[in-house]
């Protein structure tokens, strides 16, 4: 909540919570839902990105190493010729 009422009040380099539309001379004020909605559309998209990085990674992961089943197998091959 601090976040928004900064952004309410003050605005990301001193807009006074401003924003322009179509036109220059055209300005609405930001309601305080309209800012929780784009903070939180913007936390999505960050999940989203962070998200999709973490399964390219899982999945280079399986082609390399393998899955589970042939990790244990090699496990349990190694201590028996051990």
């Amino acid at each position: 909540m601090t976040w928004v009422h900064w952004v309410l009040e003050d605005g990301p380099g001193g807009q006074c919570g401003q924003s322009t539309q179509s036109t220059p001379s055209t300005k609405s004020k930001l309601t305080e839902p309209e800012v929780m909605a784009n903070g939180a559309l913007a936390l999505i998209a960050v999940a989203t990105a962070l998200l999709g990085r973490q399964i390219e990674a899982l999945a280079a992961q399986f082609e390399s190493e393998g899955g589970f089943t042939e990790r244990l197998y090699r496990t349990r091959t190694t201590r028996r010729n051990s």
